[in-house]
């Protein structure tokens, strides 16, 4: 129990006495929950704007009000890193669409979350929420869904911001999950748990005594002591003698007013070698216990978070890392998580590894297919292209009713004790499936004429989501993704497959938007096009020329304004 919380036993035997003493009451409930879930969301008047959907910028701005200006994020606490919507945003200043003044507090709010607590200093990793306004407390546990979502996150803010923090963020998230959270048969475990020895944080908090003595142990890279720089280095961090956190235990974080300080090179050097030697000093510890069962939508999200990385940072050893995690979990994920059948049966989703079956789940098929298709967007392998694009198919026909999509296949068997619900369309812990479900119909559909169909057979069941969007955009960063477009901003960018297998076309990726559908094209010829939804707006012969067309004549060589590996 904490403070007016009753602790989870205390629930228990409440929920107990409530059940044997007024069981009528209960049952009632029961059914009016099940009714609020069965319900599907409807929003609570019309937002009235002009033409087809606001602009990012008036979206932005509309929340500008629940703005936390001073540390970062939206409203008070507990504050949650609402990636989706950081990623729509950051994806519109890329765009161009928001103005510096909006697009500074997008690039803030990350910044002071990764420099509080709620991210892990010493190992890499993201915590699942923080208890507090300044990020600094967090609740320990570690998700995967949010692994997914703070590296494609962080993979597009490097475009904007590629400052240290954010760059080593990425290296060491990725390093975490090649260490701790990779299974030896190549998927992704779950989630690592907040407590060790019966206590939340301890594996991950510090004494000040602690902290002073292993940083004292350690040496920097010029044989300078650190212990001369204690209090120097205490600065940096947000340690209180009395400790930020339960039993006298600090928090490890970086102290956001000292920044100009750390950041400089020589300094930034002496934080990675401090968060080095803490890491080493945990490892003298007990961990948490780790959740080893794989979740199959969790595992797709995050190696299509991966792809993410590969595309958009511009660091090579960042992609590098990414990229071997990627090869090494391909073959491991599809293994696991993709039932064959018997023959003439088609393929179906292993939901998780502790369970063998069981009804069809639509996050699974939504970011199975967005796995695909990325996976084909990097590779060129027209078999992933085609899985993609035969699960966009399969998803209406499994999981849409009478104007609806659903959580379960609607004509399966089912052994639930309650009834199928409508699909979420709120980010709730993590993106929401049916936002990249209409994002990857718009996208697609100039790809597969199935693909259109389908997105025009839909396209007016969307009008709800439009207003329920828009009255809290904060929790629909998704759907914003897959809404903000005007239908002519979606292109087809056919290129020789030769340019992606010689290692050519990669050097263009960071510079090719998420909402361009890539596709490749085998032969000897270098003919390139640029498509919308009407017509080809250009198309030409030769990579220079198509560089020229992306980048225009005064840029025509790839962009390089991200720091190389020793200056990052």
């Amino acid at each position: 129990a904490r403070q007016d919380i009753p602790s989870f036993m205390d629930a228990l035997k409440h929920m107990a006495n409530t059940y044997h003493n007024d069981k009528e009451t209960v049952s009632s409930n029961a059914k009016q929950l099940i009714e609020a879930a069965k319900t599907p969301p409807k929003a609570k008047q019309k937002v009235e704007f002009p033409g087809r959907y606001p602009s990012a910028a008036a979206i932005v701005n509309a929340v500008k009000d629940f703005a936390d200006e001073k540390n970062g994020g939206y409203g008070k606490a507990p504050k949650f890193p609402q990636f989706s919507y950081y990623e729509f945003a950051i994806e519109q200043i890329l765009e161009g669409m928001i103005p510096q003044e909006l697009g500074g507090h997008i690039v803030l709010s990350v910044e002071k979350m990764f420099m509080g607590g709620i991210y892990d200093h010493a190992r890499g990793g993201v915590h699942r929420y923080s208890v507090d306004e300044k990020w600094l407390v967090p609740h320990f546990e570690k998700m995967l869904y949010d692994q997914a979502g703070m590296l494609r996150t962080l993979a597009k803010l490097s475009l904007v911001y590629p400052s240290p923090l954010i760059l080593d963020a990425q290296i060491q998230t990725l390093q975490y999950l090649q260490k701790e959270i990779l299974s030896e048969k190549g998927y992704f475990f779950s989630a690592q748990d907040a407590d060790s020895e019966g206590v939340e944080g301890l594996y991950f908090t510090f004494t000040k005594d602690e902290f002073i003595d292993a940083i004292s142990k350690s040496d920097s890279k010029d044989g300078e002591e650190l212990g001369e720089r204690v209090e120097e280095v205490l600065s940096w961090f947000r340690f209180e003698d009395q400790g930020n956190f339960d039993h006298g235990l600090n928090v490890v974080a970086l102290n956001p007013d000292k920044k100009e300080e750390y950041f400089k090179p020589e300094n930034w050097n002496v934080i990675r070698k401090i968060k080095a030697t803490l890491l080493e000093e945990r490892k003298n510890r007990i961990p948490p216990m780790t959740d080893n069962k794989g979740v199959a939508s969790w595992n797709f999200m995050l190696a299509s978070s991966l792809i993410d990385v590969i595309q958009y940072t511009k660091i090579e050893s960042i992609r590098e890392l990414a990229s071997g995690l990627l090869k090494n979990v391909v073959e491991g994920i599809h293994k696991t998580f993709i039932d064959h059948g018997q023959e003439n049966e088609r393929s179906r989703i292993r939901t998780s590894t502790t369970r063998e079956a069981g009804p069809s789940l639509f996050e699974d098929y939504v970011f199975f297919a967005e796995f695909q298709l990325r996976l084909y967007e990097i590779s060129g392998n027209e078999a992933f292209k085609e899985n993609g694009l035969e699960t966009l198919g399969q998803i209406k026909s499994l999981f849409y009713q009478e104007g609806q999509f659903f959580t379960r296949a609607v004509e399966e068997i089912d052994s639930f004790k309650y009834d199928n619900i409508p699909a979420p369309v709120f980010d709730q812990s993590y993106k929401a499936p049916l936002g990249t479900y209409i994002f990857l119909l718009r996208k697609w559909s100039l790809e597969a004429e199935s693909v259109k169909l389908t997105w025009e057979e839909l396209e007016e069941s969307v009008e709800e989501l439009k207003h329920l969007s828009l009255q809290n955009p904060l929790g629909f960063g998704e759907t914003l993704r897959a809404l903000i477009y005007p239908e002519e901003a979606f292109k087809r960018v056919k290129l020789p497959l030769s340019w992606l297998k010689d290692n050519k076309i990669q050097a263009l990726f960071p510079n090719l938007s998420a909402r361009f559908a890539l596709s490749y094209q085998s032969g000897e010829n270098e003919k390139w096009e640029i498509c919308n939804s009407q017509a080809c707006e250009l198309a030409g012969e030769g990579f220079q020329k198509f560089t020229e067309a992306l980048l225009g004549p005064s840029q025509s060589t790839p962009s390089t304004a991200a720091p190389n590996d020793d200056e990052a």
